[in-house]
């Protein structure tokens, strides 16, 4: 059983993975629905959306509702060749703690791979990733949200893993209305073109999360360097001894129950950060 854990664990890592250790846009082969309920008296009320981007790309995304007026809201942005899906727990145990939730699949991934004129949008590091079309990608996402029923348009969150996370500073960092950040493995340059150091300085002091993994060694120096360049007295960071990648940092438990979970962490930030309150007791 030991090995058979092991296995299933170095499956998923490398599955998210680094964008640095990828060299393509390979979709990953995960579940188009979501997974089960977290907490099986607590029903999400969700509906599959689609948004416009500027040059015509369809992005698809989930959207959990609120029913609150005035409920804080977040957009999650996933890893490289991943989907929204990887974040399905996350959202739906945000959403039971009163926020609002948008996850997305970004172009060229899970179902965001259809432009309205029916052409097929693809992704290749080798030909460069436009990080203006990227942003624009999130602002088409942010405006979506800001504008849905119950939504308090001055109390969106960002969440981004991997190169998501790169999106999520750097996009923050020019649009002062994101009220909190999470980022989850950030790197320092992805693709080098997504830098992050100038767009952390930017964000100013605003409350911002950086999370990362010992076992993902860049990301973890990035966590690092960041907080170091921020000059942000509302940064916090957590580097875990083990976890990998990303949103695979969600499946790491402390054999020493040293710290708290990742979705602890993350709820907790967000919790106080943008309703300013500790986590409910529900």
């Amino acid at each position: 059983m030991k090995y058979l854990v092991l296995f299933v664990l170095a499956i998923s890592l490398a599955a998210c993975g680094s964008p640095a250790a990828n060299d393509g846009p390979k979709n990953v082969a995960l579940s188009g629905a979501p997974s089960p309920s977290v907490v099986p008296e607590f029903r999400a009320v969700t509906e599959t959306v689609t948004i416009d981007t500027p040059d015509g790309v369809k992005l698809v995304g989930t959207f959990y509702k609120v029913s609150k007026e005035n409920s804080p809201a977040l957009l999650l942005l996933h890893e490289w060749t991943a989907n929204r899906h990887v974040y399905d727990d996350f959202a739906e145990r945000m959403n039971r703690d009163g926020f609002a939730v948008l996850s997305i699949d970004g172009r060229g991934f899970g179902e965001s791979v259809k432009k309205a004129d029916g052409s097929e949008v693809k992704v290749d590091l080798d030909k460069g990733i436009d990080p203006k079309l990227l942003l624009n990608d999130a602002n088409s996402a942010v405006e979506f949200l800001s504008k849905q029923q119950n939504v308090d348009a001055n109390k969106i969150g960002i969440v981004g893993a991997s190169y998501g996370s790169s999106v999520a500073i750097m996009y923050a960092a020019d649009h002062p209305q994101i009220a909190a950040v999470v980022l989850l493995s950030p790197g320092i340059n992805y693709f080098d073109n997504l830098p992050t150091v100038p767009a952390i300085k930017k964000y100013g002091t605003r409350p911002i999360l950086l999370v990362a993994a010992e076992d993902d060694k860049d990301s973890a120096d990035a966590v690092r360097k960041l907080m170091e360049e921020s000059g942000n007295q509302n940064a916090s960071a957590t580097v875990y001894p083990a976890g990998g990648h990303g949103t695979a940092i969600f499946a790491y438990k402390d054999p020493n129950n040293k710290t708290v979970s990742l979705f602890e962490l993350t709820q907790k930030f967000l919790n106080k950060a943008l309703k300013g309150t500790e986590v409910s007791k529900k």
